[in-house]
């Protein structure tokens, strides 16, 4: 048994690695390539997937219960459990990072948009990042 097409794109999304450049940017094409003919660890990443997906899943279901609650200071309820979520989609993803045995690249628990270094070239101070020149 392999990754499916859709894991794959799964497991780029949830590692912040992006989809455009995944045919050049060969360290977890080759990560994920090993793990395809081991039963164990592929069932552990598989079983990481279904995690992060409620995660997410239940991320966004949140989101719509965030309503504020006074018009002077505003108080949103749920600002706990949103926080909570986002923590335990960070560990989570490490988990699949450390099984995979690279590195997440871009936190897409944070909310906030890729840095300039998520691309093909990795992240600064990355396994995959090359500095040329001097």
């Amino acid at each position: 048994m392999a990754f499916t097409d859709t894991q794959r794109a799964q497991v780029r999304l949830y590692l912040g690695w992006p989809a455009r450049f995944w045919q050049s940017d060969s360290r977890l094409e080759q990560a994920m390539n090993s793990i395809d003919d081991k039963a164990e660890e592929l069932a552990i990443c598989t079983g990481l997937l279904t995690s992060l997906a409620d995660i997410d899943t239940r991320l966004t279901a949140c989101y719509t219960r965030l309503k504020a609650l006074a018009v002077g200071k505003i108080t949103l309820p749920g600002q706990g459990e949103l926080m909570a979520l986002r923590s335990e989609g960070r560990r989570f993803a490490g988990r699949l990072a450390s099984t995979l045995g690279v590195a997440v690249r871009h936190d897409v628990w944070s909310g906030s948009t890729p840095s300039q270094f998520s691309s093909y070239d990795g992240l600064d101070g990355s396994d995959n990042y090359v500095r040329h020149g001097s």
